[in-house]
């Protein structure tokens, strides 16, 4: 049975922000208010950005440990 990964604090909050921006664009498209969907656009991008570098740092880090953990000799 695998060991469940815990989700960092910034892949949380990288996801929030990606689905706030997602619903800030559609209500900007619908409304039809282009600065309302470009600031929607741009908190997308930057939520998925930060979950996307939280990702990857934490799957670095976590590989890191283990290869460190394992090795005893030099």
């Amino acid at each position: 049975m695998k060991k469940k990964k815990e989700m960092p604090g910034a892949a949380r909050t990288g996801i929030a922000i990606l689905v706030l921006g997602a619903i800030l664009l559609g209500i900007g498209y619908y409304q039809e208010r282009e600065a309302l969907s470009l600031y929607g656009l741009i908190m997308s991008i930057c939520g998925f950005s930060l979950y996307m570098i939280s990702s990857i740092y934490i799957s670095r880090t976590s590989n890191n440990n283990k290869e460190k953990k394992g090795s005893y000799s030099k």
